[in-house]
């Protein structure tokens, strides 16, 4: 039998209709974009609808000249996918399929491990300490890694300096998956300036309410993103279609209103921690628009059920050392409010 059939994909979280259920298992953002954006997309993708006949721009320059002018970057240093999963597919299968050993958390995005397995690349495990924090000391400076910061599951971040650390340091490749950080922190892009071996991959699909449209980008030096597009083009020439093109300029230059959708995701995240804290709930310090939560007084797989019963979904994981923790995305106030009267629901019986 073909080796490939035997190989584990990647288990996403469920994806229940989000109109008819409570969808808090896969982290976007429970606010879309503003109105008016949305309106002008639509008005753009009328006025261009004759052009749905043809083929995309295979370059993707509309949405690279958009993100060129928001970072301050050349074209030259970008790359642009089909969501963060298809950037980083292309970064396994384009620079870690070498003699060099690739080193990931023990706790991490796991996708990662799908790409080990499937592009058949040599890897060790680093372990996170028991506060889900990581030493950088630990880090050996010559072998390819990839951390996602902040974290996912656990939603924690390597503080700035000491990623600064990492980075210069750092002799081989270092790929930082930046998915979650604008939803409190800055992003490191800067450095690739410095260090010609740092890819930083980020993607609006969730600070930016796009999950749906599919768009991820790479960062770094010219190099390296004439490599992602060789292989890209090797595999699918036209990865983004028009309609994503066309809804990325609308999206990018809209990003005071995003601002004040990451306070309103912050407030309600610490409405969430204060009542489920009451609740003898321990969680996570968390950098995202996520909390990693267990409590040594519940089953969370039964809770998990009891939850989906009532619509209500969170993610559970079936993972060492978080088995027994459950993920919950941050909603609107009215979700986590809906969310905690549940689980106090669920507590009574």
């Amino acid at each position: 039998m073909n080796k490939l059939f035997k190989i584990k994909p990647y288990k996403q979280g469920k994806q229940p209709n989000a109109f008819l259920n409570l969808k808090l298992n896969t982290n976007e953002n429970p606010y879309h974009a503003n109105v008016s954006i949305i309106k002008e997309i639509i008005k753009e993708v009328k006025f261009f609808g004759n052009i749905l006949k043809y083929y995309p721009d295979p370059g993707s320059y509309t949405i690279i000249n958009e993100i060129s002018k928001y970072y301050n970057i050349c074209y030259e240093k970008i790359f642009i996918g089909n969501g963060s999963d298809d950037v980083l597919s292309n970064i396994f299968l384009t620079f870690f399929k070498n003699k060099k050993i690739l080193y990931l958390l023990d706790l991490t995005y796991s996708f990662y491990e799908s790409f080990i397995k499937l592009y058949k690349i040599k890897y060790k495990i680093l372990k996170i300490n028991k506060k889900f924090s990581i030493d950088i000391k630990k880090i050996k400076k010559n072998n390819n890694l990839i951390l996602n910061n902040p974290n996912a599951p656990t939603g924690k971040k390597i503080n700035e300096i000491k990623m600064k650390i990492l980075i210069l340091n750092r002799l081989s490749l270092l790929v930082i998956d930046e998915t979650y950080i604008d939803f409190k922190n800055k992003s490191l892009i800067n450095l690739i300036k410095i260090k010609k071996n740092v890819i930083i991959v980020k993607t609006f699909s969730k600070f930016k309410s796009l999950a749906g449209l599919r768009i991820g980008f790479a960062l770094s030096n010219e190099s390296i993103i004439k490599f992602m597009n060789s292989t890209k083009n090797s595999i699918n020439s036209y990865p983004i279609n028009i309609i994503s093109q066309i809804s990325v300029k609308n999206i990018i230059k809209n990003n005071n209103y995003f601002e004040k959708i990451k306070i309103k995701i912050f407030k309600n995240k610490l409405l969430i921690i204060k009542n489920l804290k009451k609740l003898n709930f321990n969680i996570i310090k968390s950098e995202t628009n996520f909390i990693l939560i267990n409590n040594k007084n519940l089953n969370i797989n039964k809770l998990c059920n009891y939850l989906n019963k009532k619509n209500i979904f969170i993610r559970k994981f079936d993972i060492p050392r978080i088995e027994n923790f459950a993920r919950i995305t941050i909603g609107k106030k009215k979700d986590c409010i809906l969310l905690v009267n549940t689980i106090k629901n669920f507590i009574k019986l």
